[in-house]
């Protein structure tokens, strides 16, 4: 976390950096062949990069930087003239910028506080650049140790549950449970019982005891997932858990005592819903003793380009998978894009693209293809509108893949039970008929999804073994069985 690696032909920029970053191991180079060997065989936590250095195309190599070396930000040295161009490659994933002659003393404080940061994301279990990642980072690290309730806000999608876990790793009670309930998902009733428990007989089906996940989280965090969806009596009863650190479970008559943090989330404007009466102002203002604002996507975009070799690097090592990257246009494309469903959608993204892409590099059409349409949705439609013909057919094979992969799961599973399944009635099957229906209907279905997964991947046999969960011998069997080529 302390090497710095400087990439620049100035001899007398070296020294005054140099002389400037004491208690810093340097690295300096003049040339790329030198600069990514470096890269490769040392662990930089910073590329310090001379954008005047000749011999280097500055989007490839920053690209590779951040796609290979996800652990090296990158601070690019600049002439005022260009200080423009600098800005242009923040899409890119630079981290800062330095106007040359270089200020000793401002670098310096741009280097400390950059490590400070780099720690703070690293610690979080985060990953981004953008200095609203790095303010959260901060934040998490100094309100951890405390018990004091927080309140994170944002999109759906931004992650709000990674940052609780965050909270919760770094505090003191790391060693104790981190329970997550959430509160949009459950009927009035059952997340009473949830949150609080039950005794034995409380209610019908209740036939015994059952603690609920404020007992489950006791000494630990408990964090409420869309708590603003929480009905008025149920705010009553949360709201005297956090002031008296006291509950009864549904149906009991004596009072249980916990000690548990409460981190809780929405993607509601709760101050809002206090102003419109639909969520009590006591319970908010317990609930925000401090508050997280988690930006959407789409407002750090720098995070962009590090959540995708991310997603990708995790997905393919967990799928040994191999995957060819994306050309410089696809990047853009993709940083460009406004990201409605914000990092979730991008790492569903990204899981497509791998699955789904040939052996070539994604380029900026392939994105448009991929990316959903701009356009309204018309729920009569099997895809959105607005698609390119292309990219309409991609994803109605692709539907009718994992449709017709779940109908022969169905199918068996009829087939298993000996029952035949009808709209209002289950009739048995004789012997006879079932064996019908496993030869006819089932080799049907079969037959018809390798047909679509070979289509899919332009005819190769291991791509298609993959995408249908069977080895390659396998489907080459079963190629012949059906006549297929």
């Amino acid at each position: 976390m302390k090497k710095i690696l400087l990439a620049t032909d100035e001899e007398d920029l070296a020294l005054q950096i140099d002389a400037s970053l004491q208690g810093y191991e340097k690295v300096w180079v003049k040339d790329p062949a030198r600069l990514l060997k470096a890269l490769r065989e040392d662990g930089f936590f910073l590329l310090l990069f001379d954008l005047s250095l000749p011999g280097f195309s500055t989007e490839k190599l920053l690209q590779r930087v951040v796609a290979k070396y996800m652990g090296t930000s990158v601070i690019i040295l600049v002439n005022q003239e260009k200080r423009e161009r600098a800005m242009e490659l923040f899409e890119l994933g630079v981290e800062d910028w330095a106007q040359k002659p270089i200020d000793p003393e401002r670098l310096q404080i741009k280097v400390n506080s950059l490590l400070r940061k780099r720690k703070a994301i690293k610690a979080c279990g985060l990953v981004g650049r953008s200095e609203e990642i790095k303010q959260i980072a901060e934040t998490v690290l100094q309100i951890a140790p405390t018990n004091v309730t927080v309140l994170i806000q944002g999109e759906s999608g931004t992650g709000k549950e990674l940052i609780a876990k965050a909270i919760h790793q770094n505090s003191p009670r790391r060693e104790r449970p981190f329970v997550t309930l959430n509160c949009g998902a459950l009927a009035e009733g059952v997340l009473e019982s949830e949150l609080f428990g039950h005794e034995k007989g409380a209610f019908t089906g209740a036939l015994s005891r059952r603690l609920g996940m404020f007992e489950l989280a006791h000494g630990g965090t408990i964090f409420l997932d869309e708590v603003g969806e929480l009905s008025p009596a149920t705010q009553v009863k949360l709201l005297r858990v956090l002031e008296e650190k006291e509950f009864m479970r549904v149906g009991g008559n004596h009072t249980i005592q916990v000690d548990v943090r409460v981190v809780a989330a929405t993607n509601r404007d709760l101050k809002a819903e206090v102003e419109g009466g639909k969520f009590r102002k006591d319970l908010y203002y317990r609930l925000c003793v401090v508050k997280i604002d988690v930006p959407p996507l789409r407002q750090r975009k720098r995070d962009i380009p590090l959540l995708i070799y991310e997603f990708i690097e995790r997905f393919t090592r967990e799928n040994q998978r191999d995957f060819a990257g994306l050309t410089e246009r696809a990047m853009k494309k993709l940083v460009e894009y406004h990201w409605p469903g914000n990092v979730r959608e991008l790492k569903n993204l990204v899981e497509q693209m791998i699955v789904l892409s040939s052996e070539r590099k994604i380029d900026a059409p392939d994105i448009e293809s991929y990316i959903q349409s701009r356009s309204p949705e018309r729920e009569e439609f099997p895809v959105r509108v607005g698609k390119s013909i292309e990219s309409a057919e991609h994803e109605l094979i692709y539907r009718a893949i994992l449709s017709l992969k779940d109908e022969m799961t169905t199918l068996k599973e009829m087939l298993k039970g000996g029952t035949l399944i009808r709209p209002a009635v289950a009739v048995p099957l004789t012997e006879g008929e079932e064996k019908t229906l496993e030869v006819s209907k089932i080799s049907e279905v079969e037959k018809e999804l390798i047909q679509k997964a070979l289509r899919q991947v332009g005819g190769n046999r291991k791509k298609a073994a993959q995408i249908l969960g069977i080895g390659e011998r396998t489907l080459y069997r079963k190629l012949q069985r059906y006549g297929l080529r």
